[in-house]
């Protein structure tokens, strides 16, 4: 965020907040400004004088504000994945006032590896499992923001793009493997393997082995900046 130059009194929309970006958020354009909080689950989300929080299915449901109202927007990994990340796109650029940032964030299609485990049958049980996940992750499109977004929002009058994709190591026990094992907890239900409860327990229990070496999902952040 610090590149957007956000200032006091100005409005930012955030899709897929949290409750670290819309604090942070609110103290950058303080007490006269406003941020528009958008989720489908909010219950981490507290409205106040300066965030107003809104609980919507972005499927279904048009991003609030009205044409021109946000001098900034952020939209990272909303929760859940998007039929038609297009259109959402085209909602937040019409409702991005000229010279205004968008930022995207998603993870991409490349999926995570697995660079040593305690044997050959638990780095099977982690392969099988982190598949599941990045494509429960990713949605239909390969990517929440579409695999290529550079010709989307040249065709609605952004002017500039940056892009940086990232990767990391993560050794069990270490935050990112426990992010993991959280994440796999939160997708079970969605998790299409015979024996899911069993594997994601014996996969959260790799995920604190010294072990495991992993390297994480690719992480994609784009910045584009609107026509002045």
């Amino acid at each position: 965020m610090d590149r957007l130059d956000i200032r006091t009194n100005q409005r930012v929309l955030d899709v897929g907040a949290s409750e670290e970006s819309t604090t942070l958020l609110a103290r950058l354009v303080g007490r006269y400004g406003s941020v528009t909080a958008v989720d489908a689950d909010t219950g981490h989300l507290t409205d106040t004088a300066v965030i107003n929080v809104h609980q919507l299915d972005l499927n279904r449901d048009p991003v609030p504000g009205h044409a021109a109202g946000y001098d900034h927007i952020l939209a990272r990994w909303p929760h859940g994945t998007l039929r038609d990340p297009a259109d959402l796109i085209e909602q937040m650029t019409t409702r991005l006032r000229p010279g205004g940032w968008l930022v995207l964030a998603d993870i991409t299609t490349t999926a995570p590896r697995i660079y040593r485990a305690p044997d050959d049958e638990s780095a099977t049980l982690i392969h099988t499992v982190l598949q599941q996940a990045h494509r429960a992750l990713t949605g239909p499109h390969g990517a929440t923001w579409t695999a290529d977004p550079e010709t989307l929002l040249f065709s609605h009058g952004m002017v500039q793009h940056c892009i940086h994709t990232t990767t990391e190591t993560w050794t069990g026990a270490d935050p990112g493997c426990r992010l993991l094992a959280d994440v796999i907890t939160h997708l079970r239900p969605r998790l299409n393997i015979t024996n899911a409860d069993a594997d994601a327990d014996r996969f959260a229990d790799l995920m604190t082995d010294p072990r495991v070496l992993l390297g994480s999902y690719e992480r994609r952040v784009i910045h584009a900046r609107a026509r002045r």
